[in-house]
């Protein structure tokens, strides 16, 4: 036996009321040692292998890839799911994690056979979103769909065993526990030994498997770091309930970039596809000062996306300055009004600073920082910038602006959207035509 602390999955020989690791009082619990298993006397087997050629298995069809009938989930997931992967989806409640899967079982069980382990609805909760996304009709072959209540691992284990399945659903890894822990549902053990035996069966019977994961309070996925290195794909959904769009983003793929991001849109249906993200970033035609078109890479994507900023002058000299960011990160625009008021010709050291993604989008690309400095400038001087010039480039501390990779990409979607100017730092760019494209090393000549 051995005890591991369900706060931070550190293991220990005997028990404690405190863990010595994180300090948190009754948290250890008791596990089976698997290891003592084998010692008592169990034969020890020896490992069956199996060529990758070989054609009788279903891993001999490495590199095909299974549709799930959404082309932005498939753009996600590196051009769709591979036999044996498992992927863990993980978003705030309610963002609609369960009804995407769901869409995605009712395009399988057309012509493929789904389990689905539902450990927090009833399976009359399930079939009656089932009968919500059909649009209140009959589906058809609903025999393909099998649902189980069973929430031990081993019972699930074994009707896989008994029956044959295509894709397997787990909603959620909270909320299912194994025999070999003694811990309660969602403890750190019961999820490493869930994730882990889920993923032994998909790598062994080729099925492709689903895993719902709850978040905790500080927005990480429940149980640290644990599920995230045992899955092959840890998707994250964005949105609220106040916006109707949810973006799906990739935080780790062992079988694609990270990069991409899938648009959906939350109807009464269900989820529908975004095929162009950019009209939904740009939705705003307004002629008002402080507002820019920047565009971003988001895998092998071009999204072009409308920053909006807001300087006002303090009504009040006490009090630390406030810089309020949406859609970029907080240090990111700290450093970008610093920059601007010692290298850009924009004094920001009396008024507050407010910008803001339109959308909802979070970017993490540096790329977006010239149409930012751009949009306060615009701001601060309430002047206009034109709707059809697009900013592309990193700003640095020294006031230089840096060209990205990618800007092909970007001048050949820019010509396409019927943008005219593109403006971007200094960096070797392809023969262009019906686009002007002007070159700035300065963050001064934005």
């Amino acid at each position: 036996m051995k005890y591991v602390c369900s706060s931070c999955g550190g293991e220990f020989l005997k028990w404690s009321g405190k863990c010595s690791s994180c300090e948190e009082w009754g948290t250890l619990e008791e596990v089976e040692d698997i290891s003592s298993i084998v010692a008592n006397g169990n034969p020890i087997k020896v490992a069956s292998y199996r060529g990758v050629g070989d054609r009788g298995s279903k891993a001999s069809s490495i590199g095909s890839c299974i549709s799930t009938g959404f082309s932005e989930f498939d753009r996600v997931l590196g051009k769709g799911l591979l036999e044996g992967e498992i992927v863990l989806l993980s978003g705030e409640p309610g963002v609609g994690k369960s009804t995407l899967l769901m869409q995605v079982v009712m395009n399988f069980i057309k012509n493929s056979r789904v389990l689905y382990v539902c450990g927090e609805e009833s399976p009359s909760q399930l079939y009656s979103r089932l009968t919500r996304l059909n649009e209140g009709k009959t589906t058809k072959n609903i025999d393909n769909f099998v649902v189980t209540e069973d929430t031990i691992v081993e019972n699930i284990l074994a009707l896989v065993e008994s029956e044959k399945f295509d894709l397997i659903v787990v909603d959620s890894i909270q909320s299912v526990s194994s025999l070999q822990s003694k811990g309660y549902p969602g403890s750190i053990s019961q999820v490493r030994i869930s994730g882990a035996l889920f993923t032994r069966l998909a790598k062994s019977k080729g099925i492709p498997i689903f895993v719902v994961g709850q978040i905790n309070k500080g927005g990480n996925i429940a149980g640290p770091k644990i599920l995230e290195h045992i899955v092959d794909c840890v998707l994250y959904m964005e949105g609220d309930q106040y916006n109707q769009y949810r973006i799906l983003r990739s935080m780790k793929n062992r079988f694609g970039s990270t990069n991409e991001i899938g648009v959906f849109e939350m109807s009464g249906g269900g989820l529908c596809e975004v095929g162009n993200p950019s009209l939904l970033f740009l939705e705003s035609n307004s002629n008002s000062s402080g507002s820019a078109i920047g565009a971003v890479m988001q895998g092998s994507r071009v999204v072009f996306i409308e920053v909006q900023a807001l300087v006002v002058d303090r009504e009040s000299e006490a009090g630390p300055l406030r810089r309020v960011a949406n859609g970029i990160k907080k240090p990111r625009l700290d450093m970008l009004c610093a920059v601007m008021s010692r290298k850009g010709g924009v004094y920001l050291g009396s008024k507050d600073v407010f910008v803001n993604v339109v959308g909802g989008l979070s970017v993490n690309d540096p790329a977006i920082d010239l149409a930012v400095c751009a949009a306060i400038k615009s701001s601060m001087n309430d002047s206009l910038v034109p709707r059809d010039v697009v900013y592309f480039g990193e700003v640095g501390l020294t006031g230089e602006v840096r060209g990205m990779w990618g800007v092909d990409s970007i001048v050949s979607e820019a010509k396409r959207a019927g943008y005219s100017s593109l403006i971007v730092g200094r960096i070797k760019v392809g023969t262009t035509q019906d686009i002007k494209i002007k070159k700035i090393s300065r963050v001064s000549a934005v």
